[in-house]
């Protein structure tokens, strides 16, 4: 494990710097910009990359439909990871994706029992299978399974950390949604179970997932989650000394210390945690859902944080002395959640510390760049579990095909099922519905 580890650091180091694309030209030193960036034959390129991937990803669907892990236990009820593949094999070009994708939307059906509950036994992650649920059934096409859609979404209105489970405003976790398998109510006494809690990742989830699936963002739900969103956020503020947490990013939660990747300092008096680059595109994209305007100060120091920190290579942020290893552990997560945050910001051009870098072009090289001979993606790193190949691989076809519709201009609307129009079993690639697949 060292040894991988090792590999994967020194891997990591020549992404960054000078290193050739798979796409096409030599990246220079600002954040991984590709000089092929305005290439014809990228979309080309990119287009091949999915499609391998997609054969890839077809070549582990079971014959229920189910798509398990070859890696984790955990993951292979099949609901654990089929919503996830099925966001990237929904707008990936090629026919094991246009054959593998339905399947895949009806496995994810079954979710649901005849009561309209969650089925027996629930999966390992009944949220994260909830939330990924509402979000490929409500795609262009899969009308069919509207009644599961629905009862998946009610579902996840039942496992938010609120007032009906006993939470209390003034809990860490209140208004969020998080990991716990069971039932999230609150203990009488203390809370001594970190499962037990919220955070920033789950809670974009099944915020995207409610909004896209019909809930108006003033409803009591998602105003109390926009309050746990809004507490996993360090504010712009002076700062007397270095390192200085108020710098407008985002950490992962704030009622469980050590699950914030990046670590925790004093400051001010009280234990703060340091804002990381997956976590304040997390929190960009959960505000925006949730109806903040892109003018609002919370949203605005998000995106400068972002831009200025924005690397094609490796997650960041400011990572405590030993965390480096899990900031490696989230690449893939990174890449996907920084291309829905950067679309939504609409800003093809960043002005980042290194240079200026055009986001969409640098973060698909190097995304292809690290594509396997079988198709796959792999991570070397485990704690985020994209050693799976199927994890890491359905997050970088994710955030390649947003990528692609940023290339292009195509910076489209998540709306679910079109109005009164006949739709195809599967959303054709660059369509008009592009992206409908992800929160």
């Amino acid at each position: 494990m060292v040894v991988a580890a090792s590999i994967a650091a020194a891997v990591a180091v020549g992404c960054g710097r000078g290193r050739r694309s798979a796409v096409g030209g030599d990246r220079d030193a600002a954040g991984g910009r590709d000089a092929a960036i305005e290439a014809g034959d990228q979309l080309a390129v990119v287009d091949r990359a999915l499609a391998r991937g997609a054969a890839f990803l077809a070549t582990r669907q079971e014959a229920d439909g189910a798509i398990r892990s070859p890696t984790y236990a955990a993951f292979r009820d099949g609901y654990a990871l089929t919503g996830l593949a099925a966001m990237a094999l929904g707008l990936a070009p090629g026919d094991p994706a246009r054959q593998a994708y339905p399947r895949a939307v009806d496995f994810l059906a079954t979710l649901v029992d005849e009561q309209g509950g969650m089925r027996a036994p629930e999966p390992a992650y009944p949220t994260y299978a909830a939330a990924l649920g509402v979000l490929v059934l409500n795609a262009p096409g899969n009308q069919r399974h509207g009644a599961t859609r629905d009862a998946l979404r009610e579902v996840l209105r039942r496992r938010q950390l609120g007032p009906a489970l006993g939470w209390r405003p003034d809990d860490a976790a209140y208004g969020g949604w998080g990991y716990y398998p069971r039932e999230p109510r609150r203990p009488a006494g203390s809370i001594s179970d970190d499962l037990l809690s919220s955070n920033l990742s789950a809670t974009l989830l099944a915020v995207g997932a409610l909004t896209l699936g019909g809930v108006a963002v003033d409803d009591p739900a998602l105003v109390l989650a926009r309050g746990f969103v809004e507490r996993c956020q360090n504010r712009v503020a002076p700062c007397a000394a270095e390192p200085c947490p108020a710098d407008g990013g985002f950490f992962f939660s704030p009622a469980v210390a050590d699950a914030n990747k990046a670590g925790s300092l004093r400051w001010g008096g009280a234990e703060r945690y340091h804002s990381y680059g997956s976590m304040t595109a997390d929190g960009l994209r959960a505000l925006l859902r949730l109806g903040v305007a892109p003018d609002d100060r919370r949203v605005v120091e998000a995106a400068a944080w972002l831009e200025r920190n924005f690397d094609a290579a490796r997650n960041p942020g400011q990572f405590a002395p030993g965390a480096e290893v899990r900031r490696e552990s989230a690449y893939f997560y990174w890449a996907w959640t920084a291309a829905h945050a950067l679309r939504a910001a609409s800003k093809p051009e960043l002005m980042t510390t290194q240079g200026p870098v055009r986001w969409a072009g640098a973060l698909a090289a190097e995304l292809v760049g690290r594509q396997r001979d079988d198709g796959s993606w792999k991570n070397a790193y485990t704690e985020m579990r994209e050693d799976d190949p199927v994890v890491a691989t359905s997050f970088a076809m994710a955030a390649l095909t947003v990528c692609r519709g940023a290339l292009v201009g195509e910076y489209r609307s998540h709306a679910g099922w079109p109005a009164a129009t006949p739709t195809p079993t599967r959303p054709a690639p660059g369509g008009p519905e592009a992206g409908a697949l992800v929160p």
